[in-house]
């Protein structure tokens, strides 16, 4: 016969379990279970371009139920891809911020993961077939989003509509 603790922790092991089984593989803005809000990603973004924020403050996060991975797309990033000067396509998020959210979770929920520069993953999802491409470059040691683009520039409304 069970104890009254055994049962306890049964019954929530069992509750767990299916919270487990039946959530998203990732989502996203900043825990599990909230819904998409692009004038907060916004506010959080004009607060780390204004340098009211430091650049380790988090602008977006996932959390991967099934694996426990973690992403986070903090300041610091975002500060890389307005400010670089690289001959590269564009990588702007305030373009359309509610599609690059789309994108954005896009590659991180179902990216294919491939090797990059030393100590990176690249996280790379095509769309339109093969023709165009957007990739998340991660930080294998601390999960943290390094930069996020398009391979045509800042392409967040055909990377967030594709199928």
């Amino acid at each position: 016969m069970r104890t009254r603790l055994q049962r306890v922790l049964l019954t929530l092991g069992a509750i767990m379990l299916t919270a487990v089984a039946t959530a998203p593989t990732a989502t996203a803005d900043p825990m599990p279970g909230f819904a998409f809000d692009p004038a907060k990603l916004q506010a959080r973004m004009d607060s780390c371009m204004e340098y009211r924020i430091g650049p380790g403050e988090i602008l977006m996060g996932w959390l991967n139920v099934r694996t426990g991975d973690q992403r986070q797309w903090r300041c610091s990033s975002l500060r890389h891809m307005l400010l670089d000067d690289e001959d590269r396509p564009a990588h702007d998020p305030y373009e359309n911020i509610p599609d690059f959210m789309r994108c954005v979770d896009k590659v991180v929920s179902y990216g294919f993961p491939r090797k990059g520069d030393p100590g990176n993953t690249r996280l790379i999802y095509q769309y339109n077939g093969t023709s165009n491409r957007a990739e998340v470059v991660v930080n294998d040691t601390t999960g943290d989003v390094a930069t996020i683009y398009t391979s045509v520039s800042n392409d967040w409304t055909g990377c967030a509509n594709a199928l």
